[in-house]
């Protein structure tokens, strides 16, 4: 392969004679004068022939110099316009979205409609996962996550904490209040999910032992319908329940929550950020779960709700 120059050393040379002065050039680029004459000092040991003659008070391109100075700034636009396309959207009108089951289940896919009503030139594919998308190709615009964080490579914005909380049908509090049941005869629903180990064990403690797990599912959705099925008293976060909660179709035999080591984000290369499409939406979705964290005030101060540590 024939051995190419430098392409640092390239670009500054097409600064220096586009500007026909070192001190204009390090100046655009935000670099030493003496930086600039080292970078055309290795273009010219490479070529082994000048390209400024250097002046008392200034520099002069040479005849070689002119002849190079066209290739390399067509070679230099076409690396942007390569660039370019890496960054623009191949479906303008199409929002890709990829989630966590429960939140798309519960949450997303519900209030949906209302996003579509606003941006009616825009289609919504949901597509579900607990894994990280790794945005290698044009499948996804936008991830949404439930996690600590640090998705490494990726822009990520938080949108909102959560909490959890145990909740159980109406008529399981009732049996407790008439005296039919203990909290402690309560049975048990668990997310086997093992990075909820910590709180399962909490809530075990709290509700009389691991002998009174009845079911266990590797699903938040699943969990709560369990517990709106009256199965059990359930850890569920409040982000997927608190539509039910103010219902009273789910109710808090307790009067403690914790809250979740993990928040949602969105997540995304940061330049899919500056999508328009994947703009609106965050915006859209930014307002929306805004509702969640003022709800949540309000029903734990109006319950007693008191925090409990992991």
């Amino acid at each position: 392969m024939t051995r190419l120059p430098p392409l640092k050393a390239l670009r500054v040379f097409q600064f220096a004679a586009e500007s026909g002065s070192f001190k204009l050039a390090a100046e655009k680029l935000n670099v030493t004068q003496a930086a600039i004459s080292q970078q055309i000092k290795l273009l010219e040991d490479f070529f082994g022939e000048p390209l400024f003659l250097r002046l008392n008070r200034e520099v002069r391109a040479t005849p070689s110099a002119h002849r190079l100075l066209p290739y390399i700034q067509q070679a230099f636009a076409l690396i942007e316009e390569g660039s370019k396309t890496l960054e623009q959207d191949s479906f303008p009108h199409q929002l890709k979205i990829t989630s966590i089951p429960s939140f798309a289940a519960q949450w997303l896919i519900p209030k949906l409609g209302a996003f579509q009503t606003q941006h009616p030139d825009l289609s919504c594919f949901v597509s579900t996962s607990l894994d990280l998308h790794d945005f290698s190709d044009d499948s996804q615009d936008l991830a949404i996550r439930f996690g600590s964080g640090g998705f490494v490579g990726l822009e990520e914005r938080m949108i909102a904490n959560d909490y959890i909380l145990p909740l159980c049908h109406p008529m399981l509090l009732e049996q407790l209040n008439r005296g039919e049941r203990t909290i402690d005869e309560m049975p048990i629903l668990l997310d086997s999910s093992q990075e909820l180990e910590t709180l399962n064990n909490a809530f075990k403690a709290m509700f009389g032992g691991s002998s009174k797990v009845a079911l266990q599912v590797k699903d938040s959705s699943l969990l709560m319908n369990a517990a709106l099925n009256g199965q059990g008293v359930a850890p569920i976060r409040y982000s997927l329940a608190f539509e039910l909660i103010q219902r009273g179709q789910l109710v808090c035999p307790v009067n403690f929550y914790w809250h979740s080591v993990f928040s949602y984000y969105l997540v995304a290369p940061e330049s899919y950020f500056q999508r328009h499409k994947v703009k609106v939406f965050s915006q859209w979705i930014i307002n929306e779960v805004s509702v969640i964290e003022s709800t949540w005030q309000v029903y734990k101060q109006k319950a007693g709700l008191q925090l409990q540590r992991l």
